[in-house]
């Protein structure tokens, strides 16, 4: 049972656009012209789609484009890089920068392949038709990131445990083995649980749902309309 994580390179705003752009990490900006050509071939009946994988992976920290890559037919590195193109322009059309002036400064700095630029202007067209819901997306991702590791991962696998006697098997016991991965590199936790453990921790995970269900209940109560 595992997620994949994944990692964004969003400019800070206290940066100009072009200058943030050009700082860009060389793979990252590899992968996203790679993704920004794929984006530029989709039809418009697909860019809802892709919009919501980014809400997605905004609200849960995990990328949702996996099931989407393989309904389009591209490969894994078609869809990893249409991830990264559509996590970066998403955020900036959203609350920074108007297609135009994203179109204009990444050109300029050669992170937007000058022939697929116009290719991507019918879906920032689209997603500025659902700003208002990407932006609440993106605020409650930014509320729920702040300070410690944000969870991007777990794996769990099945061991069987045996206890021998006069070369014999006399007792097994299945033990889970967990790995909890973070957004942090020095932050991830291993450890092992018998069943019952894993029993009670399930409890206290639908105990954790539920309260924040009461919670978000709560908090839109007192949101103003």
């Amino acid at each position: 049972m595992s997620s994949q994580s994944f990692n964004i390179v969003i400019p800070r705003r206290d940066m100009p656009l072009g200058e943030a752009l050009a700082r860009a990490p060389r793979a990252f900006r590899e992968q996203a012209q790679k993704g920004f050509r794929v984006l530029a071939a989709l039809g418009s009946d697909h860019h809802r789609a892709v919009i919501d994988g980014v809400m997605a992976a905004l609200e849960n920290r995990q990328s949702a484009m996996t099931d989407l890559g393989k309904r389009l037919l591209l490969s894994p590195e078609q869809t990893s890089g249409l991830f990264a193109a559509a996590m970066l322009l998403v955020p900036l059309l959203v609350s920074r920068s108007s297609p135009e002036e994203f179109k204009a400064e990444a050109i300029k700095v050669g992170f937007l392949p000058l022939e697929v630029a116009e290719g991507i202007m019918p879906f920032a067209g689209s997603v500025l038709e659902n700003k208002e819901a990407l932006n609440r997306a993106i605020r409650r991702s930014s509320l729920s990131s702040q300070v410690w590791p944000s969870l991007s991962g777990v794996d769990i696998v099945v061991d069987v445990r045996m206890d021998f006697e006069d070369e014999e098997v006399f007792e097994t016991m299945p033990v889970a083995v967990c790995h909890i991965e973070t957004d942090t590199d020095k932050a991830e936790i291993w450890f092992q649980a018998s069943k019952s453990q894993m029993e009670h921790f399930r409890s206290d995970l639908d105990e954790a749902i539920k309260r924040m269900e009461i919670a978000e209940t709560w908090a839109r109560k007192g949101r103003p309309a």
